[in-house]
């Protein structure tokens, strides 16, 4: 004869909720749920948006409808959250630090190397001058003295022109510029027109459009004499004819 009793026993042990293969790939599932998603609400735990929630609730003086041990949880996790704010915080103004130091660095090893480019264009003119001393005064003529400066003028403009400088020389019955050109004399002049340039005395230097001293020039204006005379003798003949 067969025992009942424990055949019952077996059945309600091994049920078909708890028993068969799908059951452990379920209970695996929702194991790798959990651990895929960390914010979301765990059993006897909150996510920071709830934590964040209650603790804006108790900043403003509301109720807040949750327990002290809930509300110990949410300052935990705001205050961790702060923390992680502040480290980065930190990090970002010490990159800053760090960027204006090479910033600055970088601003003046150009500027090292731009004078440095200009010092040694200058090194050739220096050439032409202890060229021009080592010539025998006794020996030297004044067309070889007057070349050699005009050789060591032209080696100088070179320099300027290769870092951008451009000479402002206007010629005579150029328009004035008051932007590139300093008027300092005025004289009367027949041939050319009034407010024009009649001399250049001293020439002006511009960087690209920057004027880095203006020309000094003569202007003219118009010749009252020269001009009175002209009236004056287009008007006798006629005083003449009139009185004949």
């Amino acid at each position: 004869m067969r025992d009942t009793r424990d055949e019952h026993e077996i059945n309600e042990t091994e049920s078909p909720e708890t028993s068969g293969p799908d059951a452990g790939a379920e209970t695996g599932e929702a194991e790798r749920g959990a651990e895929a998603n960390p914010d979301t609400e765990q059993p006897g735990g909150m996510t920071p948006e709830e934590a964040e929630d209650i603790v804006s609730l108790a900043r403003s003086g509301d109720e807040v409808p949750v327990g002290a041990e809930d509300f110990a949880e949410a300052l935990r996790i705001v205050a961790a959250q702060r923390d992680e704010h502040f480290d980065t915080l930190q990090r970002l103004g010490a990159d800053y630090q760090n960027f204006q130091r090479r910033a600055r660095q970088n601003e003046r090893e150009s500027r090292e190397l731009a004078s440095m480019g200009v010092v040694q264009s200058l090194l050739q003119v220096l050439d032409f001058f202890d060229m021009a001393l080592k010539q025998d005064p006794e020996k030297a003529t004044a067309a070889q003295v007057m070349g050699g400066v005009e050789m060591i003028k032209s080696e100088f403009l070179r320099v300027l022109g290769n870092q951008g400088v451009q000479p402002i020389e206007p010629a005579t019955g150029a328009e004035f510029d008051p932007l590139r050109h300093e008027a300092i004399e005025r004289t009367e002049q027949t041939n050319v027109e009034p407010g024009r340039v009649v001399e250049t005395r001293s020439p002006g230097y511009a960087m690209g459009d920057r004027v880095m001293r203006p020309a000094k020039v003569v202007i003219a204006v118009r010749d009252e004499r020269g001009a009175n005379e002209d009236e004056q003798g287009g008007a006798s003949p006629a005083d003449e004819n009139g009185d004949a």
